[in-house]
């Protein structure tokens, strides 16, 4: 929706006070940057081993990489493709619009979804998401596109309902597919569509 947004990089926790990424995250960091802009990822690594300060309301910065509130800390970090370690990222808080408001409404299906999803995005060339009106709420939109032009699969996600779509150009006819699973039912119809032909 805003061509402006782009994968920067991951945030992820850690157990204990283990600041810093890992062997294992720079095994597959260190090829994954490969596909971002610039072939340099940011990196913040969350951790619950702050000093919990009772009243505090703020955010503190004990190091220009690190950003705590209470016992939970973010630490972040660059890395370039090919160099052989992490670099401590200073980061500070610039007050701006949030490009991303409109996927606030949609996280929770993303989530609920999240497993299927991925694995939808790597094994079918071209899906595409989007937020598209509900039924009483914004929904997700997932779209598979078809070998014809301007065809797709769609589907809409909102709360727990999970509905089946098939484009042609502006037209968007209801599919008769009530599979939960995303991905699951995503094939189905593919299969049944492929019968078709």
């Amino acid at each position: 929706m805003d061509r402006r947004l782009t994968i920067l990089g991951v945030v992820h926790t850690h157990p204990g006070s283990l600041r810093h990424p890992s062997e294992a995250d720079f095994r597959g960091d260190s090829q994954w940057v490969k596909q971002l802009r610039g072939c340099q990822g940011v990196f913040g690594i969350g951790t619950a081993d702050g000093t919990l300060t009772p009243g505090t309301l703020f955010a503190h910065q004990p190091k220009p990489h690190l950003q705590c509130l209470g016992e939970l800390c973010l630490s972040w970090y660059a890395l370039q493709f090919g160099e052989t370690n992490y670099r401590p990222l200073p980061v500070e808080l610039t007050i701006g619009p949030d490009l991303a408001r409109p996927l606030h409404t949609v996280w929770p299906m993303i989530e609920a979804h999240a497993e299927r999803l991925e694995r939808l995005l790597c094994q079918q060339a071209g899906v595409t998401f989007g937020v598209c009106p509900g039924d009483n709420r914004p929904a997700l939109a997932v779209n598979v596109p078809l070998a014809e032009p301007d065809h797709a699969l769609r589907v809409h996600l909102e709360g727990e309902a999970v509905r089946y779509f098939l484009a042609r150009g502006d037209d968007l006819l209801a599919a008769d597919c009530s599979e939960e699973r995303v991905d699951r039912g995503v094939y189905l119809l593919l299969a049944e569509l492929a019968a078709q032909v």
